[in-house]
């Protein structure tokens, strides 16, 4: 299944029964009180984020701070523009202002550059993994599933694909080279495909044409590496560390709650994950927030809650 989704046609109260459902409408009631307006404070992050980042390709390119420099700091900037492009695949930054979804789609496409992400494509993959979360075959990031030590080889086998992306698309044999899951739950959508080859042609010419102009390693070191080691960050993060064990579907147990010391900040606001695959409108750093509120209730519906989290019930689950 690779035909769009959004969040509103994903319905993970299907199958419950009445009683369940009036439960579901009460939380609704709850969560939308954390979301609606159009979200400033994402879109100046961007913006931020943004400056900074070409800030710091201009310093190295003049010489002002050595070329290691600027690699270091584009590759902890890199990490930063997922937020805005995740939101942006939800449409949380313009909520339901819908003269503001220029803005969105603004953001997110624009958050696209230094991560060398497709935001088409990855708003078709995210849509999937939302509504098949957990299970194998269906679940875009399900393929991450696994000991934290096996992402190493799974990021490998991502950067490979995005590097020779063409070579995988007309020769199939290839992909059997691919970790068990990635190519099965890979998207077979035509339009997701274009946007991920457009990404490739675009960012291809982009290196080529850098390197005529004598500035090839800058583009590598400044741009395209710091983009490809923020995918392993965004792998352990966003897709491995919110859904560990990841072998449970179900609306209240297919993800956890899972707070450490820094974790808001690390994982900017998705150490309580659950909340977003329950409530994917509300933005990511209102989620603690709406976890004090609801946060008893849920543990007794069988959300995991672990760690530091409030209501916890036992310590981050990492093996």
């Amino acid at each position: 299944m690779d035909a769009h989704l959004d969040d509103e046609q994903i319905d993970r109260s299907a199958g419950l029964p009445e009683s369940a459902k009036s439960a579901i409408r009460l939380e609704n009631q709850i969560a939308g009180q954390y979301w609606g307006g159009v979200e400033w404070r994402i879109v100046a992050t961007f913006v931020v984020t943004l400056a900074l980042w070409i800030a710091v390709i201009v310093a190295a390119h003049r010489g002002s701070i050595p070329l290691w420099l600027g690699f270091v700091l584009n590759t902890a900037l890199a990490t930063t523009f997922y937020m805005p492009m995740h939101e942006s695949v939800h449409g949380n930054i313009s909520g339901k202002v819908t003269s503001m979804r220029w803005l969105n789609e603004l953001v997110g496409k624009l958050s696209q550059v230094p991560l060398l992400m497709a935001h088409s494509a990855h708003r078709t993959s995210h849509m999937k993994h939302h509504a098949f979360t957990n299970e194998p075959g269906r679940d875009p990031d399900h393929f991450t599933h696994g000991t934290l030590s096996q992402i190493p080889k799974k990021w490998f086998a991502v950067a490979m694909v995005n590097t020779f992306l063409p070579l995988l698309a007309l020769i199939p044999a290839l992909r059997r080279l691919l970790p068990k899951g990635m190519a099965e739950s890979a998207s077979s959508d035509p339009g997701a495909q274009r946007s991920m080859f457009r990404m490739w042609l675009l960012s291809t010419i982009a290196l080529v044409v850098c390197a005529v102009l004598g500035v090839g390693v800058e583009a590598l070191v400044l741009w395209y590496v710091p983009a490809r080691l923020t995918m392993f960050w965004l792998m352990v993060v966003f897709a491995w560390y919110p859904h560990h064990p990841a072998d449970t579907p179900g609306r209240y147990l297919d993800t956890r709650v899972a707070v450490f010391p820094g974790s808001g900040l690390l994982i900017r606001g998705h150490d309580h994950h659950a909340l977003h695959h329950l409530y994917p409108r509300v933005a990511h750093y209102r989620l603690r927030g709406l976890w004090q509120e609801m946060s008893a209730d849920l543990v007794a519906k069988g959300v995991r809650a672990e760690g530091r989290a409030t209501n916890a019930t036992r310590p981050v689950v990492w093996s």
